[in-house]
């Protein structure tokens, strides 16, 4: 009789990086069981075997967690929230530390022994003014204080097909009237593709050995905000005068939107992007462990957003003239 496949709990695992993983993990034969407290962002997942789907509004709750991960060999937590809402102050804290205080107990109680958390880049920066980035930091350390075998990857901004970054931009540009103003234009970051980060937890996936170390995952570019945005306007044939605002117009776009029910930028997303800043400054010095470390060379960002945008431009050619930051599009 064959062995049963290994069952891996992705926690959180409706979300972006979740539903691109779990694809590749079906593919690979892998029994998974995404936990998600949302059932109404699964109905695509539903399609895939081997996926079991624990959808409750309190999966992440102590009396149920221990159940929803029994049987695992694997636990990922991807679990994750951008900004906090309107009146939701300690949302952060929640999704971030507590949900990860939950896991961590749970696999321990049910054996497990390999944890891999998804956190992100900035969280090892001094007292980060940052409220996500202070809260990916406490899940942090309860991650590295833990007896499990763990990793704890830090992305950058990730892209890729159904973002929320892509895509965001694409849909604010079609409505801007020619003139784009735009938050923190000179922030800059090194975006990564959603492949590359799936391909990086594979790797950890099947070599379970690489335990207890923090793997940076950055792209292999450096672009600034006011870049990306018009790179992504020529892409879709929508370009548009980008007028960056100042820092101190940034700020207070930040405290003024956040009073929405849905804000499309915050005050804390405005200082998650100043420490994106400060940490691309340090350059390749500050990548220690993570692509290369994994054998995994990430992809240009251009390259592959225009193949991801490509649906979203008219008929007709597309991409003449966008280069990348530094170039001159000469050959």
């Amino acid at each position: 009789m064959s062995k049963p496949a290994p069952l891996i709990v992705l926690a959180g695992g409706s979300g972006f990086v979740g539903r691109h993983l779990a694809a590749r993990l079906t593919a690979g034969g892998y029994r998974i069981r995404i936990l998600t407290r949302d059932s109404a962002r699964v109905r695509n997942l539903r399609v895939l075997p081997t996926l079991e789907i624990l959808a409750h509004p309190a999966i992440y709750h102590p009396g149920l967690i221990a159940q929803a991960v029994s049987g695992a060999q694997i636990l990922i937590n991807l679990v994750g929230a951008l900004h906090e809402g309107r009146g939701h102050d300690r949302q952060f804290e929640w999704t971030h530390v507590g949900i990860t205080r939950n896991l961590l107990a749970a696999a321990a109680g049910s054996g497990i022994r390999h944890y891999i958390q998804v956190s992100a880049l900035g969280t090892d920066a001094p007292q980060p003014t940052s409220r996500y980035l202070a809260s990916k930091a406490r899940a942090e350390a309860l991650v590295q204080s833990s007896a499990l075998d763990w990793a704890l990857v830090r992305p950058s901004v990730i892209y890729g097909p159904d973002d929320d970054f892509l895509m965001r931009f694409v849909e604010l540009l079609r409505f801007a009237p020619g003139v784009f103003p735009l938050t923190c234009p000179d922030s800059k970051f090194a975006p990564v593709d959603i492949d590359d980060v799936v391909k990086a937890l594979l790797t950890l996936i099947d070599q379970p050995s690489q335990n207890r170390i923090t793997y940076r995952l950055d792209g292999p570019e450096t672009w600034t905000l006011r870049e990306t945005v018009n790179a992504v306007a020529n892409l879709i044939q929508a370009p548009r005068l980008i007028v960056g605002l100042p820092d101190w117009i940034s700020w207070l776009m930040g405290a003024l939107l956040e009073r929405l029910p849905h804000p499309p930028f915050t005050l804390d997303n405005y200082r998650t992007l100043k420490a994106q800043e400060v940490l691309c400054s340090y350059g390749q010095v500050a990548r220690t462990h993570g692509f290369e470390a994994l054998g995994i060379v990430p992809h240009l960002f251009l390259n592959r957003a225009s193949m991801y945008l490509r649906g979203s431009r008219p008929v007709g050619p597309g991409t003449e003239g966008v280069v990348a930051p530094g170039t001159t599009g000469l050959a």
